[in-house]
């Protein structure tokens, strides 16, 4: 009876803290991000990533941390955008050998407008890997993070190895609490990673279902394999964004490559090289042409922020192999003009070197 009476006096003691009340808009979580014109991942709230394997859930939340990192906080053409500017993120991997984790945290670097071998620590981003980690001290290690990083972000990946097993309910329903908490105790918002279900494309397990309960945002990940293209779906507690599709544009033997927007019209008939065909075309369509090889070299090396020649030669080959660009010697110069369909009856005419 007594046991029963303290209980009580603990449950009194909360009943403010439980009560909702009327307050104005500017009051609520604010959204971090908007997805093609959406708001979505309020901070105090979770989310959740999923996916097949090896199916973009790592890329797409890179592509989030590269809108934050990026000067203009905003990728795939605004497609997703950054609402509060720069924000801090605290991205946790529980699986990933590191030198993966690298290379797609390399590529948000490089999405983002900087360098491969930019420190993404200095744009608010900060990374812990735990999968060397005993299970039941993953929990307490992010915790600590969060507490010393203080983000407004955190992203989790993957959820499943933070419990013994996803298919047991008690141990879902106290990681799902767990990230609840989490959210609401240190005002941040908490994104994990699950898998997809190979046979019916259902979230795995019982934590896919606590999840899919308790997630304000839900995105779910899937990769057109032979096109190179992955698209996200969103559905939200009210409005869901619309399809957001991308892809991963590696130009020549660049084996980190960059994120690229897709438009969702362009899809079914898209395929790996039509996209670096068109990609490759958009960028000489700025070019000033024609030119000498060593001007259009250090052209394209400022364009795509490339540190050495050889890419960009290897870039250029790959548009006279599409067609895009074609070369002639003249004297000690190669010279670079654009491909166009002749006019019969067009006179030839001798064409000045760009200054450029």
């Amino acid at each position: 009876m007594e046991e029963q009476l303290e209980k009580a006096k603990e449950l009194q003691a909360k009943l403010q803290k439980l009560e909702i009340l009327n307050v104005p808009d500017e009051e609520e979580p604010p959204s971090l991000f908007t997805i093609n014109g959406v708001e979505v991942i309020p901070k105090k709230a979770t989310g959740l990533i999923a996916a097949q394997k090896k199916s973009g859930k790592s890329n797409f939340a890179g592509l989030m941390m590269a809108a934050s990192a990026s000067t203009e906080h905003q990728m795939l053409n605004g497609a997703i955008r950054s609402n509060c500017g720069q924000i801090n993120i605290l991205y946790v991997d529980t699986e990933q050998p590191w030198r993966d984790a690298r290379r797609t945290l390399r590529r948000c670097m490089k999405s983002a407008g900087y360098g491969y071998d930019e420190q993404w620590n200095q744009h608010g981003i900060k990374v812990y890997s735990v999968k060397d980690e005993e299970e039941q001290d993953r929990m307490l290690f992010i915790e600590l993070a969060i507490k010393e990083n203080k983000p407004d972000l955190v992203i989790i990946d993957g959820l499943a190895d933070l419990i013994e097993t996803i298919n047991d309910e008690k141990d879902s329903k106290q990681l799902m609490a767990w990230m609840d908490a989490v959210a609401n105790q240190y005002d941040c918002a908490v994104v994990g990673m699950l898998h997809l279900n190979f046979n019916n494309g259902k979230i795995g397990g019982w934590a896919g279902t606590q999840g899919y309960k308790k997630a304000t945002d839900l995105f779910i990940l899937k990769k057109d394999k032979k096109r190179g293209i992955f698209t996200v779906e969103h559905e939200g507690r009210g409005e869901s964004a619309p399809d957001l599709s991308f892809k991963i544009f590696c130009p020549m033997d660049d084996k980190i490559g960059w994120w690229q927007s897709l438009n969702t019209g362009e899809i079914p008939n898209m395929t790996k090289e039509d996209a670096e065909k068109q990609e490759l075309t958009e960028l000489m369509a700025q070019a000033k042409l024609p030119c000498n090889n060593g001007q259009l070299v250090e052209w394209v090396k400022k364009a795509k922020k490339f540190t050495s020649k050889s890419p960009a030669d290897r870039l250029l080959a790959k548009c006279k192999e599409y067609g895009i660009l074609d070369s002639r010697k003249e004297g000690r110069y190669s010279i670079w003009f654009r491909v166009t369909k002749p006019d019969p009856d067009a006179e030839e005419q001798e064409l000045p070197l760009s200054d450029d």
